[in-house]
């Protein structure tokens, strides 16, 4: 099993829970120190540090790991970033950053374990979609916008591998708790900073255990984590949609800068400053 993001959030939860189910788990993420620490915790995991916004480096983290497996039984595209802010008050590196990462990433490394997979007739591919795939708008337009973008690659893929025995699912979690946000406004983590959540969500661990749901079905599955937020899906009726338009429109400055401000807050409230 190839597990993206795996050094921290819904990424590291999930790696521990397919361990202790006894699956080899090749767990990835830029931060070597977040991996060892996962790797020092749970027996059965691989670490491999790589930075997914380089095209090399997921050729080669996936010619190592099918050199030493012979195949990839489960991809779980995982790691992803965010941008907090208007369009226009974003860099461009900050949205090549957030499609990179999130879309290209994803859509890169399923290519290259897709043919293990379709000569041994089996496998799973779990896509880490989100709920904003359903509503876009501030303060992470562009964030939404590339997890379009992923629920937009599963349909596809499912196309494409109909009838191969591979089977390709969406996971689409709600807010949650885990220190994204810090990381979406480019905060850096201070060494002693404590491990809890900037923002209410639901626990990451909600979010690993759906994971391990879907890699399992028998039928490509979309699971909203939790499923009530499948009625996001409701935005893109037309009057709904209106409405978001209407409100979203109007309070869109306040909706970025109230998002700016309570993480900042949260940053030095956990830091005691």
């Amino acid at each position: 099993m190839l597990l993206t993001g795996a050094s921290s959030g819904i990424g590291r939860e999930s790696a521990l829970r397919f361990a202790r189910l006894g699956d080899t788990v090749v767990g990835v993420a830029s931060h070597e120190e977040g991996l060892r620490a996962l790797a020092d915790e749970q027996p059965g995991i691989e670490v491999e540090v790589a930075d997914l916004l380089d095209g090399a480096q997921r050729a080669a983290l996936v010619e190592r790991v099918l050199a030493r497996h012979g195949r990839v039984d489960v991809l779980v595209n995982d790691a992803g970033v965010g941008a907090v802010g208007l369009l226009h008050e974003l860099s461009a590196f900050d949205i090549e950053r957030v499609y990179t990462t999130n879309v290209i990433a994803y859509a890169d490394l399923t290519r290259l374990v897709l043919p293990s997979m379709l000569a041994a007739r089996s496998g799973a591919v779990v896509m880490l979609s989100s709920a904003a795939a359903w509503v876009s708008g501030p303060p992470s337009t562009v964030y939404a916008s590339s997890k379009f973008a992923v629920d937009g690659l599963v349909e596809g893929l499912r196309r494409e591998t109909s009838g191969t025995g591979v089977l390709v699912h969406s996971i689409n979690p709600g807010p949650v708790a885990t220190d994204y946000l810090l990381r979406t406004v480019e905060q850096s983590r201070q060494p002693g900073d404590p491990e809890v959540p900037l923002a209410p969500g639901v626990p990451a661990g909600w979010v690993g255990d759906a994971v391990v749901e879907v890699a399992g079905a028998t039928s490509p599955r979309t699971r909203a984590v939790p499923r009530v937020m499948g009625l996001g899906r409701l935005a893109q009726v037309p009057p709904v949609g209106f409405v978001l338009d209407v409100v979203l429109g109007r309070y869109a400055r306040s909706i970025v800068d109230g998002t700016r401000r309570m993480v900042d807050e949260r940053v030095r409230a956990l830091r005691g400053q």
